[in-house]
């Protein structure tokens, strides 16, 4: 099957609202004033109260109480808005009746964004557009699963991890959830950056060498695999992380911050679920 032929089968195509495709933009203008964004984000009752409940949440809670979004903006910063626009403008345009484990599949994907923090704060890459490479990362198997369920119901899905399913997809379909998920950012013209992280995931090593996001996205995937087999981040879950996509990584140091940043992070995903 050709991808087009899904995208054209697709029951209903998921939207990103307008207000959220002009921040998007807007947050890549390197014009952009954090009061501008605040401006627009304004417009959205529904982006905004996310904002003003994340800034009033115990991860960012000041002195007193944020009380619009321009307050909200000033303490949460311009990384942390653009992460939070983009989530909520993201995990909004899936609606799941079809039995899916909708909330699992964000609190999934929010441990392998904030795992790919990580890495990009080791490797000096931008950290919040990681973070969004990966909390985007399998948004083609979402949308099989939510999109095109009588499709998804037909895959043989005795195939877990990542890369058996990609696998399991293609040799079935013609083509893996990565490429459904990086023509679904490319419909909603999203950056290139992270269309190309969505696209490479799968085969990171092909990816060309000015290109850290997809190895990034890659080894975070790998990582939350082995923290979910060996129930945390034990020893044995960082012993089971080898081979060349591993190399130059330095797995003690990133073991030993995980347990904080994802604790951390859970108020995020809660608050988009």
């Amino acid at each position: 099957m050709d991808i087009n032929a899904l995208f054209d089968q697709l029951h209903t195509l998921p939207t990103i609202p307008k207000v959220a495709q002009d921040l998007i933009l807007q947050f890549d203008n390197p014009h952009t004033s954090l009061d501008a964004v605040a401006r627009n984000i304004a417009l959205d009752p529904v982006i905004a109260a996310k904002v003003l409940r994340l800034a009033n949440s115990a991860r960012f809670r000041g002195a007193r109480e944020a009380t619009s979004v321009e307050d909200a903006a000033m303490r949460l910063g311009f990384n942390t808005l653009r992460t939070l626009v983009l989530a909520s403008a993201v995990t909004g345009a899936f609606k799941a009746d079809t039995g899916f484990d909708l909330k699992g599949f964000w609190t999934h994907s929010f441990q392998v964004a904030s795992i790919c923090r990580l890495l990009a704060k080791q490797r000096g890459v931008a950290a919040e557009t990681a973070f969004t490479c990966g909390m985007m990362h399998n948004i083609g198997e979402l949308l099989i699963q939510t999109g095109a369920s009588d499709m998804a119901g037909t895959l043989n899905r005795s195939k877990t991890d990542a890369a058996g399913r990609v696998a399991v997809e293609t040799l079935q379909l013609g083509f893996g959830f990565p490429e459904v998920g990086a023509e679904l950012a490319r419909r909603w013209q999203l950056p290139q950056l992270i269309q190309q992280a969505i696209a490479y995931q799968a085969r990171p090593l092909q990816a060309p060498a000015d290109m850290p996001l997809p190895r990034l996205v890659a080894q975070a995937v790998l990582i939350a695999e082995a923290l979910r087999q060996h129930e945390g981040a034990t020893q044995d879950a960082r012993d089971s992380l080898e081979g060349p996509l591993f190399e130059g990584l330095d797995l003690d140091a990133l073991f030993a911050e995980l347990p904080t940043v994802l604790e951390a992070d859970k108020a995020f995903a809660e608050l988009l679920n």
